[in-house]
């Protein structure tokens, strides 16, 4: 081609030459058109139209150029129109005078303009005309002009082509339904109807497919010209030309009156036709794509079975995938649209009329033939597979991206066309499986394309269906998931917890555990494991596996693609949460297959490892909600047998969670062994709750040495204790010691004052319900029963725990943990008061009152000093214990003071309220006898017997407070006074100075 003799610069030039010379010749002709002159204005056209003759420019520059002799002709259209109307030049004489044109290319572009023209008049001959432009065309067979001519003569008479139906054109259609080539279809010249001049629908088809023909001859032609070495850019040309071709298939989609018979029987055959034998990789590419885009979807469903034929026939280097994905993604669009509108129709509520009758449905309304758009004797998913299985096994060379890639597609369209029929997923699935083991060897499976492929297949149904447990539906989904990478195995097995958990659905039956932590077992491995086993070929129980997940063609190892690579534990942790969460949706209603699918799934996760940590605790309070379901439902008494059952099998779970990762998860294991002793204790079950307490302070003295851990372990087993009600007097007593033992071993002394001020409630538990009666530790207790409920109080050990507590918080060095412990002691006092525990005296609280006021005197005097000498402040350095219950800020003197004057408020406030209950009652004698306090009714009585008056150290007030007798003839028994339920606070000295 003489276009790419010419540089950039060169080709600027001759486009701006011929734009001058169209713009010049434009301005001729409007005159000459203006004053009536049409032979000038005509003179004046073709020599516009001579521009176009040009073989120099390249398809870019001539559209440019084309674009604006089109804009120009409007001019001439416009006058010949008005000139045949007003009768003064008759259409026809001008359509003959203008063939007298000198030159082809203009001769024709005025024929096309003076045809197109008398074509919109009512009696002109359209038939002829079409046929006889059509003729003349075929004169340019340079591939550049001879397409832009067709492409004008397209433009031009689009809006004129007939559109009325032929009487005989169901006869035409059923002809090219038989034998197209022996009834003279493949000839624009067929039967016709000749009685009519103005022509019919089926002129206008022959007409445009001709022209569609003849376009693509040209375009596959341009390929050809020029020099070799310049076919790639001659490849850049023909794409940028290639609308103008497939512009003639717009044309036939929006002609009015064709239908889905024409469709079948004419057009389609003749397109199909040409695409396959011009053999050309660019024009079967593009073609077959605008035929999917350009025609209806009802179209296509109606033809799939020629469509898909001719895809097979094409050049082996044309992509058929993306030809057949680009159908079957419109086909599946277009159900999805369907299903829409039909679930909306559904939504609405049946019109009735007055009798209550439905009424009919419009005559416009869908057959019932359809289901989501598509017609049920259209088996849509059998043509495609069984032609896209051809294809695959015609095409050998084909690779693993685009055989994913079409199963991807085959599949989305039957998620969205047929989603309850689960056979089709499992065919592809299989399928895919079986290419995936073929292709064990080829790079090209290890593709990131291919890959993300592969993700999709696995995806698409967990997305899809209403519950991901339909996918146990599926026999070969778990036989594709076991061939796949580590990390492909990682997000599919993630993706299908997620998406159980986000719809809540509760399993059910325990064949369904089983298969979902099948699915779930790249999971349940560590990482390092899953590599050295090959990959997880043991079953979800640690035996074989289902043959969902054993197909004998895709062994352990087999296949398998290798992983990209390992995770962290954090990653890997936050798996095991998905996993954990999982556990919580298991809901069967038979209690025995429940606590079965318990031992299962533990036995299963008994292969991660350490990560146990995670998985372990959801089994252990699912047997436990699994014991109150059976305590509490409808399947009658618990069965001690059951209870045993169930209790054996949560030890073994904890303590192989302690045993197999220990460290912090011991923690873990502890607050475990003591909610279960807590739930053993509620069912009365005394032995079983004993022997998980002993088995958590067998984990605390074992395993937690570290001094804040063990603080924190006492503390809960402290309130977990405490909670019991259904041991007996010996059993709970060693439980009792053991607390107050660890509490006097543990580290820090904040620590040990604390944990022993709090073991002192074990020994005085207030009842579950109000006005229950006080139960001393010297009483006999009911059998072990829910219904007896021991509360095993001890007024006297009560003082005497307090007092040990005392002599830990008097050796504590820090002034300010001193006084805060001792603070502590006293709210702990003052809270035994009030619950009547008649061993603590007012005197007492009052003693160490006053000795707390001393030190807060000694510690201020310190921080004053401190000051003056410029050194730091003191409670700015002072040494918080870690025990601490509230962590604070900011200086710890406030804060203490602050505790201590809030207590004494408190008591002081209860000293007003008690004066006046005693005002109002007018009861003289019960506040002369002193009330609670028993031994002196006088402040100098009160100091007499104060046990703190004369410590002034913390030894020497220790050893008081410990040696102390208690002279309260309550003491003993550890009973209130019987003279008055309410405490009497007249006796407790507050009088402190702040």
């Amino acid at each position: 081609m003489a276009s790419f003799g010419f540089t950039y610069e060169d080709q600027s030039k001759i486009l701006d030459d011929a734009l001058q010379v169209v713009k010049v010749q434009t301005y001729q002709m409007r005159r000459c058109l203006e004053s009536g002159k049409l032979m000038d204005g005509l003179k004046h056209c073709s020599t516009m139209l001579a521009e176009l003759r040009t073989s120099a420019l390249t398809p870019k520059n001539y559209y440019e150029l084309y674009m604006s002799i089109f804009d120009s002709m409007r001019h001439m259209t416009d006058f010949l129109k008005e000139a045949h109307l007003t009768e003064r030049h008759h259409l026809a004489d001008l359509y003959e005078l203008v063939q007298y044109a000198g030159n082809i290319i203009p001769r024709l572009y005025l024929m096309i303009t003076v045809g197109s023209v008398y074509m919109a008049m009512t009696d002109a001959p359209v038939r002829e005309i079409l046929k006889d432009m059509l003729e003349m065309a075929r004169g340019v067979q340079h591939p550049i002009r001879g397409l832009f001519l067709r492409h004008y003569l397209s433009q031009m008479t689009k809006d004129h082509l007939p559109t009325i139906k032929a009487h005989d054109m169901d006869q035409w259609v059923q002809a090219a339904g038989g034998t197209a080539a022996e009834q003279g279809l493949n000839d624009v010249d067929g039967p016709s109807d000749l009685d009519d001049p103005q022509g019919s629908l089926k002129d206008a088809v022959q007409f445009t497919l001709t022209n569609f023909i003849e376009m693509n001859k040209l375009w596959v032609r341009l390929q050809h010209q020029g020099h070799s070495r310049d076919r790639e850019k001659r490849e850049m040309e023909r794409k940028e030309l290639r609308t103008l071709v497939g512009s003639n298939l717009i044309r036939l989609s929006q002609m009015d009156g064709m239908d889905l018979p024409m469709y079948q029987a004419v057009i389609l055959p003749k397109i199909l036709e040409q695409v396959v034998n011009c053999r050309d990789v660019l024009a079967q590419e593009y073609l077959m794509e605008a035929i999917v885009q350009v025609f209806e979807d009802g179209f296509h469903l109606g033809t799939l079975t020629p469509l898909l034929t001719a895809t097979a026939q094409l050049h082996p280097l044309v992509s058929v995938k993306t030809i057949v994905i680009s159908l079957l993604d419109r086909i599946a669009a277009y159900a999805a649209r369907e299903a829409e509108d039909e679930n909306e129709q559904h939504a609405g509520a049946p019109a009735q009329d007055d009798s209550g009758q439905l009424e009919e449905p419009m005559a416009s309304d869908k057959p019932s033939a359809t289901v989501r758009g598509i017609p049920t004797d259209v088996k849509l998913f059998e043509v495609f597979w069984k032609e896209i299985v051809q294809l695959i096994q015609a095409r050998t060379d084909m690779t693993m991206e685009d055989v994913t890639a079409l199963c991807l597609s085959l599949m989305k369209l039957s998620l969205n066309c047929y989603p309850d029929r689960f056979d089709y997923i499992d065919q592809v699935l299989d399928f895919i499986a079986a290419r995936v083991d073929q292709a064990k060897l080829s790079p090209d499976l290890h593709a990131p394309s291919t890959i993300n492929n592969l993700l999709a297949l696995m995806q698409g149904p967990v997305d899809a269906y209403e519950s991901v447990l339909d996918l146990l539906r599926l026999d070969h989904y778990g036989v594709l998931l076991d061939l796949l990478t580590f990390s492909t195995r990682r997000t599919v097995a993630r993706s299908i917890l997620q998406r159980l958990l986000q719809q809540e659905a509760h399993i059910h039956t325990h064949t369904d555990a089983m298969g979902i932590l099948g699915y779930c077992q790249v999971l349940i491995k560590s990482p390092k494991a899953f590599h050295s086993s090959g990959g997880g070929a043991a079953g979800p129980t640690g035996g074989t596996m289902s043959p969902r997940f054993s197909d004998k063609r895709y062994g352990p190892g087999s296949g398998r693609i290798p992983s990209t690579g390992l995770l962290d534990d954090e990653d890997y942790a936050e798996d095991q949460g998905l996993l954990a969460r999982l556990i919580h949706l298991f809901a069967l209603t038979d209690p025995e297959g429940q606590l079965e699918l318990l031992v299962s799934t533990q036995r299963t996760l008994l292969d991660s490892g350490d990560f146990i940590r995670f998985t372990y605790p959801p089994i252990v309070t699912q047997a436990l909600q699994l014991l109150r379901r059976l305590a509490y439902g409808h399947e009658g008494p618990l069965e001690e047998s059951q209870a045993t059952t169930i209790f054996k099998f949560v030890h073994r779970v904890i303590a192989l969670l302690n045993d197999r990762v220990g460290g912090p998860t011991s923690e873990t294991a502890l607050r475990l062994f003591l909610l279960v002793g807590q739930a053993a204790d509620e069912y009365g079950y005394e032995e079983m709750a004993y022997e998980f307490f002993v088995q958590a302070f067998t984990v605390y003295e074992e395993n937690i040495s570290e001094s804040r851990a063990q603080f924190q372990a006492l503390n809960q087993i402290i309130g977990a204790l405490y909670t019991t009600r259904t041991f007996d007097e010996d059993n709970y007593d060693t439980l009792v010691r053991k607390c107050i033992m660890h509490s006097n071993k543990l580290l820090k002394r904040p620590d040990q004052c604390r944990a022993m001020y709090m073991s002192s409630h074990l020994l005085w538990r207030m009842g579950p319900a109000e006005g229950a009666e006080e139960v001393d530790a010297t009483e006999a207790t009911a059998p072990s029963t829910n219904a007896s409920v021991k509360l095993h109080r001890n007024g006297q050990k009560v003082l005497e725990t307090l007092q040990k507590a005392t002599k830990l918080a008097d050796a504590c060095l820090d002034s300010v943990t001193n006084v805060e412990l001792l603070v502590e002691i006293l709210d702990q006092y003052v809270y035994y008061f009030e619950s009547q525990v008649g061993a603590i005296q007012p005197s007492f609280i009052s003693g160490l009152i006053h000795l707390i006021h001393t030190n807060i005197s000694s510690l201020e005097s310190f921080d004053a000093s401190s000051s003056a000498h410029g050194h730091a402040a003191a409670n700015a350095s002072m040494t918080i214990s870690s025990s601490s219950i509230i962590p604070r800020d900011g200086p710890q003197t406030e804060y203490v003071v602050g505790y201590f004057q809030r207590i004494l408020r408190h008591l002081e406030n209860r000293k007003r309220l008690l004066e006046q209950a005693t005002a109002d009652t007018a009861s003289p004698t019960m506040a002369a006898k002193g009330g609670f306090g028993g031994a002196g009714d006088g402040d100098n009585d009160a100091h007499a017997m104060n046990p703190f008056a004369e410590l002034n150290s913390a030894s020497s007030t220790a050893g008081a407070l410990a040696q102390q007798p208690d002279t309260s003839e309550n003491a003993a028994t550890g009973t209130p006074p019987a003279a008055s339920n309410l405490p009497d606070y007249s006796q407790i000295d507050t009088q402190t100075g702040f």
